[in-house]
């Protein structure tokens, strides 16, 4: 057993110990007389974690915080610590997500609405009874947000263990649009303990369709980024089939730019970044006719000054869509050289930005072996050696070394010597 394997079940046991003695003591504190309460709510938080959204990495989310919220405010922190945990689990169940999940996301529900439940009783006031919105606006803030923390760093740190990703890199996941998607759903949660409060108790169930609605529009947003990505990765890999030769190509230089960036210890953000522009790095070439890029020799001038378009075609076709934004400038100077000779601006040194630098050493690897109508394929050896060679030169050196040691690393997994 690895040392990554025994904190994952470390972890995993510690969690589900904390878990389940929680929940031991939330049942000893049940109101049997309002057994139908917990039953109605139980149903309707089951019926709610049945319907998660799907992030853009490991994440999942559903629309059960702001009830969650609700019951800790209404109820109190153990109706809402059983609720939430049963609830859970029972949606797990029958969604077929194995043994672990049911344990451990009941777990993580249940600690995040302990903890969450201790913040809100020691900010609110001594005497408070029900809930009194100018006194306790601050307290439901803080508790909110305890919640949310407590309950993303639980998930983040057994992805962690997991995946083998390093922490700080798993928190920063999915971390921008979870916050936007939780916090979002928040206010919902305090309309429903204020209906509940000034008005009918029932009328809080007046917030559920909204709820949904407002959810579903969420998960029709999501759809639409990861749709339009898809649709453009796709377009990439039609261009590298144009070519026999070029087949996967722009998938085999996101691989190794974002090796090259973990290897250099860049932001989580900018090796997801270097990812996506490998895969969309050649997109330009749609507009390069097949005589030039099937041609069965070396480009004439006239030919290659054609080809130079293509990281500015690419540019182009990315620049409209949100989600490329950030990385526009990896497609646009990836050609270009240390030593100021490359495409299309002629920009040197540290005028290329590093992503651009990256890109130019995964694209370089892997079209020297690549086979061509005009030459054969290198072998990784000899492709390295070149690398080594024009290091300072055509590629940036920290760029070069950061890949010498995947290089390296892979060949010890790989058993070469």
């Amino acid at each position: 057993m690895g040392v990554q394997d025994l904190r994952f079940k470390l972890y995993f046991l510690i969690v589900n110990l904390i878990g389940l003695l929680i929940f031991l003591y939330a049942v000893i504190n049940i109101d049997l007389e309002q057994w139908y309460l917990y039953l109605f709510w139980v149903i309707i938080f089951t019926v709610i974690e049945m319907r998660p959204i799907s992030l853009n990495n490991k994440g999942k989310f559903t629309i059960s915080f702001p009830l969650s919220l609700a019951l800790l405010l209404i109820y109190g922190t153990w109706f809402c610590v059983f609720v939430s945990g049963l609830g859970s689990a029972i949606s797990d169940i029958r969604g077929k997500n194995g043994w672990r999940k049911v344990l451990f996301n009941g777990s993580q529900f249940k600690i995040s609405a302990l903890v969450a439940g201790a913040v809100y009783v020691k900010l609110s006031p001594p005497a408070a009874k029900g809930f009194v919105l100018n006194e306790q606006i601050v307290p439901f803030v803080v508790a909110a947000f305890t919640y949310l923390a407590v309950n993303y760093l639980l998930v983040r740190v057994i992805i962690s263990l997991a995946e083998g990703i390093p922490l700080f890199n798993a928190i920063k996941m999915d971390l921008k649009i979870s916050v936007l998607f939780e916090f979002s759903f928040a206010p919902i949660g305090l309309l429903m303990v204020i209906l509940y409060e000034y008005t009918e108790p029932w009328s809080m169930l007046l917030l559920v369709p909204p709820l949904l609605l407002a959810r579903n529009s969420f998960e029709y947003y999501l759809k639409l980024i990861k749709q339009a990505r898809t649709t453009i990765e796709l377009l990439a890999d039609v261009i590298d089939k144009r070519d026999p030769y070029t087949a996967s190509h722009s998938t085999r230089v996101a691989d190794y730019a974002e090796k090259i960036g973990r290897e250099m210890g860049l932001p989580y953000e900018q090796v997801e970044k270097l990812g996506m522009a490998g895969r969309v790095h050649d997109l330009g070439k749609i507009a390069i006719s097949d005589d030039i890029l099937q041609k069965p020799g070396r480009l004439s001038d006239e030919e290659f000054a054609k080809m130079k378009t293509h990281p500015k075609t690419g540019y182009d076709i990315l620049s409209p869509l949100e989600i490329y934004k950030d990385l526009l400038s990896y497609v646009l100077y990836h050609h270009e050289r240390m030593d100021g000779k490359g495409y299309p601006q002629g920009l040197n040194s540290d005028c290329i930005p590093l992503g651009a630098r990256v890109l130019a050493v995964a694209d370089g690897f892997d079209a020297m072996t690549s086979d061509r109508p005009y030459r054969n394929a290198k072998s990784g050896e000899e492709a390295v050696k070149e690398l080594v060679k024009n290091r300072g030169e055509q590629f940036d050196p920290a760029v070069v070394d950061a890949f010498l040691r995947v290089w390296e690393k892979e060949g010890q997994t790989r058993g070469e010597t």
